[in-house]
């Protein structure tokens, strides 16, 4: 994500505290754990995010690939195992052949059948898997199911031992204050900085050497086959004490398949009846306690060993979050989901209070669900137990997780914005109303209009470009998630619904919604942001509110009482205790079925799927162990000098770290220009103004006038235009570098793109388009210089900009330069209406990025009281 590390502090030095007697404003302070024996610590701000160098560490194997008899032997069976020889494979496996005909290196393997004997020799590079059986009476008759697992001691063993990952991991609590000048503010990122740590690091037993050892745990049924005959359930494991970015990937340090659970087949005699769903969730927790046998005991006993660091730790593994979608929580909560009269995994909130975000109901624990349990058994009439189980939404059956000391699965279940958000409160209601007032309104085509500027959206990395959304339904809940925060019908159908007022407090929510999603969304938490978050999850529930009271008794009328609005009410608390959102999201577990999926359909017969699947795992988690251990002897050989990137370091320089110029065109004098553009009332008197301009802007640096005269070009002198430029700046969020990636290019595939910025002044900041950026060449020196055209901020506002917290923008009629050291980072800016070539005027995407949100509410908080 950055350049700069915030999160490596063990190289940073310490601070003396003599200096920070007196707090500066954004100083850091970090609170250890008492445990820890570690005493705070206060480090000034660029110290605290300073950029670290570059460390390499000495690999303790220079032959990783063993048992593999060459790593070319190795690499030919990795690529093997990869599956579908699209242009790259192929360009790799030309590389490979040509190696071993070079004779650089040899390849010994004769045949898959050997390649295979050799990937079952190096299995013990990775923790495998073994399968069990499981039986669990139903009707008077054991019904067996087979199980594959994986051991967690194993894999956490894995993890600990490995010298590449002994830096990385974290193991002590840690509370993160920020001095705002009036206080230290507390701050949340991480799960170690986050408020469940500090907790159970508190229960633990005393001594140094006691440390936690957290894990995420996700599940998920999901279809192998098209048509949904075959599925698969595979259980991911992730380890909390790696930064998010590694854990939340697939290589070293990243999720790894842990178990394969069984998949009760549905039988149309039993379906619906509530003694099969309690079979099959029971089903799922005997074979869930497979998968948790190994750690269960040492979960209050501990595991002693030496790290790979070479400290000894006494290691107590702990449940702290389970990613799953709200069906998947109801089986791992052992609750009765939405049949039940309490259908919320995390609090007894009756079925019928779900649309109140205002309601707060007692909390379910692991404590309470055992003490009801016991109760149940104390009684001898089915229908008294039935009837306190029916009344706390429970199922009959002890929760496997229970067996783990202090792991509570009703505080481990989270929000997920995938299922709750994007898939959920958006697309199933928010969305559907939308569509549904468009398709009931009369005498005007709204559709085309809204789909016409949803069309000429303005494209940017990472955010899904649409030609229509009025008539689509999207599987992909990322898409769905860009739908909503591209504020469609913000921009789009602001004023498309003057005469339906229901339709226009809709737009009103969804306002509300971009605002709750985008705060909830943060990487990093200040206790006012994470403030801003709960006022924005009212302000949701109160526009909510307004919309059901205008609809009732119409064609628009519909329930809000549904549990994915009511989660909501636990998103704040999830973040408070665990980290931020981005940790414990479904987003990098789902992506894990497409791979499990396509060996599905490309490398097993069909028969006896999870042995085969599991089997091929294991082969890709061994191919990545031996890959990332290749990658390190390769970095470490390399050296560091040699890493640096000195490509175009003439250009690089200009910018001074904060701005590079790329795609650069051939040098053009500026007579030839004036030519290209001489029908551009931009471009008009190019020339001349270029050397005002950089008369002015020399002076005001303190740069000497070359000949101590005004600057004055001549039709001769040359420009070197560029098409792209890449702009780093420090993140309103997480105070680290960003990068945005922007374009100027009248033929960029095929249309022509000019990006928007944000540019700084001496009163603030103005928002621009990115015209002509160039490197002007006065004297020796070179310069980077963009021409721009400003727009406004139009401070009239309208009832509807207002009302919808929209910022309007509105052209200058003049360009001028600016030096790119100016420009702040790129935004979006799309049309107010694309259909309209007489109307210039755009809104300010104010929903972008967390950057974007916290940023413009510096700059313009009067727009969004």
């Amino acid at each position: 994500m950055t350049d700069l590390q915030l999160h490596q502090r063990s190289e940073i030095p310490r601070v003396v505290s003599e200096e920070l007697a007196q707090p500066k404003i954004d100083d850091i302070r970090v609170d250890f754990h008492p445990r820890s024996e570690k005493p705070s610590t206060t480090y000034h701000f660029q110290e605290y995010i300073r950029d670290h160098p570059h460390t390499y560490n000495i690999p303790t194997d220079f032959t990783p690939w063993k048992p593999f008899r060459t790593k070319l032997d190795f690499d030919v069976s990795e690529f093997a195992l990869r599956a579908g020889l699209n242009t790259n494979l192929t360009n790799d496996l030309i590389g490979l052949l040509n190696r071993c005909a070079q004779g650089q290196d040899d390849m010994t393997i004769k045949d898959s059948n050997e390649m295979q004997a050799i990937w079952d020799l190096a299995s013990f590079k990775s923790t495998e898997f073994q399968s069990d059986t499981v039986a669990v009476n139903y009707g008077g008759e054991d019904r067996i199911f087979e199980m594959h697992y994986r051991s967690l001691l194993d894999w956490m063993l894995d993890i600990v031992t490995n010298p590449e990952l002994s830096s990385k991991l974290t193991w002590d609590a840690e509370k993160l204050y920020k001095f705002n000048g009036v206080k230290w503010e507390r701050f949340i990122e991480e799960p170690w900085t986050a408020d469940t740590w500090w907790k159970v690091q508190s229960q633990m037993p005393e001594g140094l050497h006691a440390k936690p050892f957290f894990i995420i745990l996700y599940a998920d049924k999901n279809k192998l086959s098209s048509f949904g005959t075959e599925k698969g359930y595979p259980v991911i494991a992730r380890c909390a004490n790696l930064p998010q970015d590694m854990r939340n990937g697939v290589g070293l340090g990243g999720g790894r398949l842990v178990g394969w659970l069984p998949v009760v087949k549905e039988d149309s005699r039993e379906t619906g009846k509530k003694q099969w769903a309690d079979f099959k969730s029971i089903v799922w927790h005997e074979s869930f306690l497979k998968i948790l046998e190994s750690v269960t005991l040492i979960s209050s006993t501990g595991q002693t060993l030496i790290c790979a660091d070479g400290i000894q730790r006494d290691l107590y593994p702990y449940i702290l979050i389970l990613s799953s979608d709200y069906e998947e929580q109801c089986v791992m909560t052992l609750i009765r989901g939405l049949r039940g009269l309490c259908p919320c995994p995390k609090c007894l909130v009756r079925k019928d209070d779900l649309s109140d975000l205002t309601k707060q109901s007692p909390l379910r624990t692991a404590q309470g669900t055992v003490d009801i349990l016991k109760k149940v058994n104390t009684l001898t009439r089915q229908s008294d137990k039935e009837e306190i189980l029916k009344q706390n939404g429970l199922r009959p059956y002890p929760n496997v997780f229970f067996k783990m000391v202090n792991s509570d699965p009703f505080a481990a279940v989270s929000f997920d914005n995938l299922h709750f958000c994007g898939s959920g409160l958006f697309e199933d209601h928010i969305f559907k109303q939308l569509k549904l007032h468009i398709e009931k309104s009369v005498g005007r085509n709204i559709a085309v209009t809204i789909d016409m500027r949803v069309s000429e959206m303005p494209r940017w990395p990472g955010l899904n470009h649409f030609n229509t959304v009025t008539n689509v339904s999207f599987n992909d809940g990322s898409k769905l998630e860009d739908i909503a925060k591209a504020s469609i019908f913000l921009f789009a159908a602001h004023d498309q619904f003057p005469n339906d007022k229901a339709a226009f407090q809709l737009l009103k929510c969804l306002r509300a919604y971009l605002d709750m999603t985008m705060y909830a969304g943060l990487d990093l938490h200040l206790e006012s942001t994470l403030e801003k978050l709960k006022d924005a999850i009212l302000k949701l529930d109160k526009e909510v509110k307004v919309y059901d009271s205008l609809t009732y008794g119409t064609v628009f009328e519909k329930s809000w009482n549904f549990i994915k609005l009511h989660y909501h009410v636990h998103l704040y608390d999830d973040i408070q205790s665990k980290g931020v959102l981005r940790g414990f999201s479904t987003k990098p577990n789902e992506k894990v079925h497409g791979p499990l999926r396509k060996i599905y359909h490309d490398r097993t017969n069909f028969k006896n799927v999870a042995e085969q699947i599991v089997r091929i795992n294991q082969q890709c988690m061994v191919a990545a162990a031996i890959q990332s251990q290749v990658l390190a002897i390769e970095e470490f050989a390399k050296g560091k000098n040699d890493s640096e990137d000195t490509k175009d370091s003439q250009h690089e320089a200009l910018g001074g770290g904060h701005f590079y110029l790329g795609s650069l065109q051939k040098k053009l004098p500026l007579m030839d220009l004036e030519v290209q553009h001489s029908t551009a009332p931009v471009f008009q008197r190019f020339r001349i103004r270029l050397g005002e301009f950089m008369t002015k802007l020399l002076v005001s640096s303190g740069i000497p006038l070359p000949n101590n005269q005004h600057v004055k070009f001549i039709p001769n002198d040359t420009v070197i235009p560029a098409y792209y430029l890449k702009i780093n700046y420090e993140s309103e969020v997480t105070w680290c570098s960003e990068v945005d990636l922007l374009r100027s290019n009248p033929n960029f595939y095929k249309q022509s793109r000019y990006d928007f910025i944000l540019v700084k002044t001496e009163t603030g900041a103005m928002v621009a388009q990115l015209l002509y950026p160039f490197i002007c060449i006065v004297g020796e020196k070179q310069y980077g210089i963009a021409l721009i055209r400003p727009y406004k901020v139009v401070q009239r506002r309208s009832r509807l900009d207002k009302e919808l917290g929209l910022i309007r923008l509105q052209r200058e009629a003049d360009s001028e330069f600016i030096s790119i050291h100016s420009i702040i980072r790129g935004v979006v800016s799309p049309l107010v209406a694309a259909e309209d070539p007489q109307q210039t005027d755009r809104f300010l995407f104010d929903v972008l990025d967390g950057d974007t949100t916290l940023r413009m509410r510096k700059l313009f908080p009067y727009f969004f009281t």
